[in-house]
Formats: structure tokens, sequence, C-alpha cells
């Protein structure tokens, strides 16, 4: 197709005029309905995107607290450990 063929394509589908006065009839409405509609379907989604912060602060906080007591954990498994005495009573050593 050259060039000349699209732009006489062109030139037609300007030159049509729909009607387009049912699309327009009560189109406000219609878009109000919807978002209406839209917005009381979906009010877990609304609840947890406000409650979104306090959720990461939550998730933060255990968080930390798990990594407080892990550390506590490790050194006593460390010190208790049978391992860890053969180890220091052969060689002597502490590790």
């Amino acid at each position: 197709m050259n060039d000349e063929q699209l732009n006489d394509l062109f030139h037609a589908s300007r030159a049509q005029h729909r009607d387009t006065s049912r699309a327009e009839f009560a189109f406000e409405t219609r878009l109000m309905a919807r978002l209406r509609a839209e917005r009381e379907e979906l009010p877990l989604l609304i609840w947890a995107r406000r409650l979104c912060p306090a959720f990461v602060v939550v998730v933060l906080a255990l968080a930390g607290w798990t990594f407080a007591s892990l550390g506590d954990w490790r050194t006593d498994a460390a010190t208790k450990s049978d391992d860890l005495q053969f180890v220091q009573l052969v060689t002597g050593k502490t590790l």
C-alpha cells in the first residue's frame, strides 16, 4: 500500500461522522454509578492501603525482636555445645 492510498483511507475515515448521542446520554451518571459500585466492592483493599504503615511497623518490630532473641540463643548454644567443649579440650584454644 503506498502513501497516496493510505492518505485516501485516512481522509475517508475523517469524512465519516458517527452518531455518538447514544454514548453521550447520561454519561456522567453511568460513570459515577460505576465508580460507586467499584468502591463498594473493595472495602478490604481500601482498609489495607490505609493500614499499610501500621503493618510495616509491626513487621519491623517483630523482626527486631526476633533478631535480638536469636543473638542470645546463638551465644547460649555456642557456650553449651558439646562439640565446642571437645575442641577446646583437645586443642586447648577457645573459639
